[in-house]
C-alpha cells in the first residue's frame, strides 16, 4: 500500500479512528503535520501512546485526542472518546492502527479490533514493522501494513 492508497482509504470513509502506538518513533513532527493533513475535513478521534503536546501542536483539536498513559490527561477525553466511539456503529469508518505493538495491547489493539468486528462496514489499516498481523475475524475487511508508520508517512 502506498500513502496515495491509504489517503483513499480515509477520504472514503466517514469517520476515522486512529490509534498511535509505543513504536512509533523518528521524525514525529513530520508524521503528524502528515497525519493532519490526511485527516484535515475528517471527523477523527486519536487515542495515542504518545505525546499530547505533539499532535496539538501538528493543529490537531485537543477534544478529539486521549492520551490514557499520560499521567495528568483529564479522565475527560477518554469519555469523550467512548462517546464519539458509540457513533461509529454502522458507519463507515477507517481505523488507522500506526505502531501499536503488545506493551499495552488491552488500550488500542484488542478494542480497536472490536470495534471494527462488530462494524462491518469498517476497513482496517494495521501499520507496525513487527506485528502486522491482522486476526482472522477482522483480515477480509483489512490491510497490514509491516512498516514503522512514521518512515511510511514522512517518506
Amino acid at each position: 500500500m502506498t500513502l496515495e492508497e491509504l489517503k483513499k482509504e480515509v477520504q472514503e470513509a466517514n469517520l476515522v479512528l486512529v490509534g498511535i502506538g509505543e513504536s512509533c518513533h523518528g521524525e514525529m513532527e513530520i508524521f503528524y503535520q502528515t497525519l493532519a493533513e490526511l485527516l484535515k475535513k475528517k471527523d477523527y478521534f486519536i487515542v495515542t501512546l504518545q505525546d499530547r503536546a505533539g499532535l496539538e501542536a501538528a493543529g490537531f483539536a485537543a477534544e478529539q485526542i486521549t492520551a490514557p498513559l499520560v499521567a495528568d490527561e483529564d479522565q475527560s477525553n477518554w469519555e469523550k472518546y467512548l462517546h464519539w466511539l458509540g457513533f461509529t456503529l454502522n458507519q463507515r469508518l477507517c481505523v488507522l492502527e500506526l505502531g501499536v505493538g503488545f506493551k499495552y495491547p488491552d488500550i488500542i489493539r484488542f478494542p480497536f479490533e472490536k470495534t471494527a468486528y462488530f462494524n462491518q462496514k469498517s476497513r482496517y489499516i494495521r501499520m507496525n514493522d513487527k506485528f502486522p498481523q491482522l486476526s482472522a475475524e477482522i483480515a477480509e475487511r483489512g490491510i497490514s501494513i509491516k512498516e514503522n508508520p512514521v518512515a511510511f508517512f514522512t517518506v
